[in-house]
């Protein structure tokens, strides 16, 4: 018990170090800033590759579209790729505003989806951005939005009682404003990919750049913080009881040694959705899509072949 309390401390003081990290300004591209749509007067950056069927892919708590590179390059011969930095993630605005909820992140992902008229996408998240993703079917299900035609979750849970403890003490600002002053962006964030991925060997100088950049935009630790501390939905139980009825055709891709979501928690997953098949992925941790494109990228050809009734080569 000794030796589990010292590891989620120290999961805790990698997180806070990672996410709140001295500010420093960091230029936007324009190209960015010019790839965006406005949802209720914030932007949102998004890329758009690629052309035939849609699919949407939303990253998790923290990263930015750029996590999907690997699978994007994979898919965009085939498909309609859609990418975003949630609001105040990658390339996004981050307002001094207070929703960062579930249902605003969701609303989103939505916006994006009626802006560029997407007809019946896949939607693919990875860690937070399966709750939201979930949330933007419900949604969508229910209001007269864009239907979602299936869903990939990556590394997902329901499971609001087990959430990560690092996730947990974030919702004390104070904790961490003071983290905030102790370590650069990049020393934290290599910390924190070691926790996320299986194999350290590829937690490289440019992977750990590629996440830190956006970590020294202002706005940064509001947004996140204030994400943390929404993430749970306050009728959670309600929330599973509406899922069970989603009758959506859903992959849920569960990395073998996940150190942040448990296998159990993530097996969860599929025991409420009615339509849900789990494959647990070997070698991998958090990110399955980035330590193992090629076999994440297997999966997703089958399982879209089966969605939109072809088979593409070459996947």
């Amino acid at each position: 018990m000794k030796k589990l309390c010292s590891r989620y401390v120290a999961f805790v003081v990698m997180s806070l170090l990672l996410i709140c990290s001295p500010v420093f300004s960091a230029e936007i591209p324009a190209e960015a800033i010019a790839s965006s749509y406005f949802h209720e007067g914030v932007r949102i950056h998004f890329r758009d590759r690629g052309a035939g069927k849609p699919i949407v892919l939303i990253h998790g708590f923290g990263a930015s579209l750029d996590t999907w590179r690997y699978l994007e390059e994979g898919l965009e011969n085939h498909y309609r790729i859609i990418s975003l930095d949630l609001k105040g993630h990658g390339y996004s605005e981050r307002p001094l505003d207070d929703r960062y909820s579930l249902q605003d992140h969701a609303a989103v992902v939505l916006g994006l989806m009626d802006h560029l008229k997407l007809d019946n996408p896949v939607l693919v998240g990875n860690s937070l951005g399966c709750a939201i993703a979930l949330m933007a079917a419900l949604n969508a299900q229910q209001e007269s939005s864009p239907t979602v035609a299936a869903m990939v979750l990556i590394a997902g849970s329901l499971d609001g009682d087990n959430l990560p403890f690092y996730l947990r003490l974030l919702r004390f600002p104070m904790i961490a404003s003071i983290a905030a002053k102790l370590t650069p962006a990049s020393f934290g964030t290599r910390l924190i990919l070691k926790r996320a991925y299986y194999d350290d060997a590829k937690v490289t100088d440019s992977l750990v750049e590629l996440y830190a950049k956006y970590q020294r935009i202002p706005g940064t630790e509001h947004a996140l913080i204030t994400t943390a501390r929404q993430m749970i939905p306050a009728d959670i139980s309600g929330l599973r009881e509406a899922l069970k009825k989603l009758q959506i055709s859903t992959l849920n891709i569960i990395g073998k040694h996940d150190q942040i979501i448990s296998q159990e928690s993530a097996e969860g997953v599929c025991r409420v959705l009615p339509r849900c098949k789990a494959v647990i992925v070997d070698e991998v941790g958090h990110v399955p899509h980035e330590e193992k494109p090629d076999k994440v990228l297997s999966l997703l050809n089958d399982f879209l072949a089966e969605v939109f009734g072809h088979r593409n080569q070459g996947l």
